[in-house]
């Protein structure tokens, strides 16, 4: 199982590292993959700079740097919660909607390119595939009752 997991890894961050590679030569001039990132998870309604942190894996103080650099674009707005003034919600400006769009219909057209020398069942196959398999890693309670199994 170790040996499958690790050329699984190997291949998802191979993915990864190529549909990045895609994103930053054909839309390097609107935004980054990460700023992509932020701004899609902005969709689902305004958000705190701990939840986005806490999304992308990184630092507080990182994605405040990302924020600004979003904030002076004008692609994101920040508020202050009046409860606490500490909190900043951000959301997404019809100007970040609109280059957002735009991002996403050229990447949607470069990862169909690839995705098109694939027969359609087996596209079908993988696409339900990776649905179970986010579903799993979705679930809360896998971790505790199954890492002993694992080992």
């Amino acid at each position: 199982m170790i040996d499958y997991i690790k050329e699984l890894d190997l291949a998802f961050s191979r993915l990864i590292y190529r549909v990045r590679v895609l994103h930053n030569r054909y839309t390097v001039d609107e935004i980054t993959e990460t700023q992509f990132i932020v701004l899609r998870s902005l969709l689902k309604g305004p958000c705190n700079t701990s939840f986005l942190a806490h999304m992308l894996g990184v630092t507080l103080s990182a994605v405040t740097a990302l924020i600004n650099r979003l904030y002076r674009m004008g692609l994101v707005t920040r508020e202050r919660q009046e409860k606490d003034r500490r909190q900043i919600w951000i959301s997404v400006t019809p100007k970040g909607l609109q280059v957002l769009k735009d991002v996403e219909e050229r990447r949607n057209l470069l990862l169909a390119v690839y995705f098109s020398h694939i027969p359609e069942n087996e596209r079908q196959q993988l696409l339900e595939l990776l649905q179970r398999v986010v579903k799993l890693f979705e679930r809360e309670d896998i971790l505790e009752e199954d890492i002993i199994k694992v080992k």
